[in-house]
């Protein structure tokens, strides 16, 4: 079965590849299925062939070499045609396939294999018949022809005749395919109903019937067998996993070009520019954690920190407003590593991050936060909140009880604040444990 995709996939077909792959329900994706031979390279195939068998084959009852041979070889090239849509559909394109001459190619000899297999069913009815009757002989013309989608499976995908005669492989392949086999076999039996029942049609729609019907079923066909590529072992072209694979690598190669030209500008000093282009660029990269997670582990190595602290401020402010406090609080401890000096971009940060670094017992890194609040932002909302728990760091965990002591009598002043009953607890608590640990 042929493997390399073809070199690029036009925009306009990737929609539709994309919806094939990812939507395994024949119910769902069967309007779809049902309009594919009006698509594409199809259409033309299905129209320009119904106008040709309709002109060379015999209507009047009466045969004509010269009319018949060239509808034989029509009809073959039909098949060959149907053969190429299963086979591109197995390999995951929701498209019809080029004419080329590949497919047309002599060498092509998967609808001659299909008829010898039909011509050894033939064969083995017509011996059942002689050896055991009409009953018995129908029965196994009725299980041959039931196999007869199957085998076009095997000799689309694997191109053999033997493979295809043999009776557990076919068997196999039916449970693998389940119910939705019988839909087939209606379908493969339905060109005979429009030949034979449909009379009143005229000769033209009933080829053009019978051509849609041939191609369509022929889709239907490899439509599942692409979905049971895992357990045929069939190798595809188009998948979600490759799928997936080939937007990975995009983005890769995205996110790199955006980090060089920053680096660029870093390089020759402008590190506003360098700023401003990877803020500018972030929205195509995609402005969420993960990206932020992959930016900053790349910005942070740099030696000049300045452009991994400007997006680690806004990284941080995501991971506040998502909750995300631990995550948030590890790269603040990063760039306090870096720099002691490093501040979030927003003081109301400021509290939920000391908050969480205190009840993680990370003392440390909730007095660096907290450290000169109310001498940086004196009339900020937070700032009688901040200092209570600078105290409680100061004389709790470090012992500085002078410090801590200072801080508390100036907060007493707050009577109206509704924070003032936990800080006059706390000024007795300071007083009673400095005394103790004296």
């Amino acid at each position: 079965m042929q493997t390399q995709p073809p070199k690029e996939f036009k925009l306009k077909e990737h929609a539709a590849h994309a919806r094939m792959i990812y939507n395994p329900s024949v119910s769902q994706q069967l309007p779809h299925i049902l309009a594919y031979p009006l698509k594409g390279y199809a259409l033309p195939l299905v129209l320009i062939f119904s106008v040709i068998f309709y002109l060379i084959v015999p209507r009047t009852g009466a045969f004509s070499i010269s009319g018949a041979l060239p509808g034989i070889v029509f009809l073959s090239w039909t098949f060959k045609y149907a053969y190429a849509v299963l086979e591109h559909t197995a390999l995951g394109y929701a498209t019809p396939p080029m004419l080329t001459f590949d497919i047309w190619n002599p060498t092509n000899q998967k609808p001659m294999k299909q008829l010898l297999f039909l011509l050894v069913v033939f064969i083995i009815h017509l011996w059942t018949q002689q050896l055991a009757g009409d009953w018995l002989a129908l029965l196994v013309l009725a299980i041959g022809l039931f196999l007869a989608p199957a085998s076009a499976v095997i000799i689309a995908t694997e191109n053999s005749l033997l493979k295809a005669l043999n009776p557990l492989k076919l068997l196999s392949l039916i449970k693998l395919m389940g119910n939705v086999y019988l839909l087939i076999c209606l379908l493969f039996s339905l060109p005979v109903f429009v030949i034979g029942m449909l009379t009143g049609l005229p000769i033209l729609l009933r080829i053009v019937g019978i051509l849609y019907l041939f191609i369509m079923t022929f889709h239907l066909l490899g439509f599942i067998v692409y979905h049971r590529r895992e357990e045929l072992g069939l190798e595809v072209s188009f998948s979600p996993e490759q799928e997936t694979e080939a937007q990975q690598l995009a983005e890769q190669k995205q996110f790199n070009e955006v980090l060089d030209d920053v680096h660029q500008l870093a390089m020759g000093g402008r590190f506003k520019d360098a700023i401003a282009e990877l803020f500018a660029k972030l929205p195509e990269l995609g402005d969420t954690i993960e990206t932020h997670q992959k930016l900053f582990a790349r910005l942070i190595l740099w030696e000049d920190k300045s452009i991994a602290f400007a997006q680690a401020r806004h990284y941080i402010t995501l991971l506040v407003q998502e909750k995300r406090l631990s995550e948030a609080n590890a790269i603040y401890q990063s760039c306090i590593d870096s720099n002691a000096r490093f501040k979030p971009k927003n003081p109301f940060q400021i509290l939920p991050l000391a908050s969480h670094a205190y009840q993680q017992k990370n003392y440390s890194l909730a007095l660096s936060q907290v450290q000169d609040f109310a001498s940086r932002y004196p009339n900020h909302p937070d700032t009688i909140a901040v200092q209570l728990l600078t105290a409680k760091l100061l004389g709790e965990h470090f012992k500085r009880f002078d410090e801590a002591k200072t801080i508390i009598a100036q907060l007493l002043k707050y009577k109206e604040h509704p924070l003032h009953p936990e800080i006059r607890k706390y000024a007795a608590l300071l007083v009673k444990y400095s005394k103790i640990k004296s």
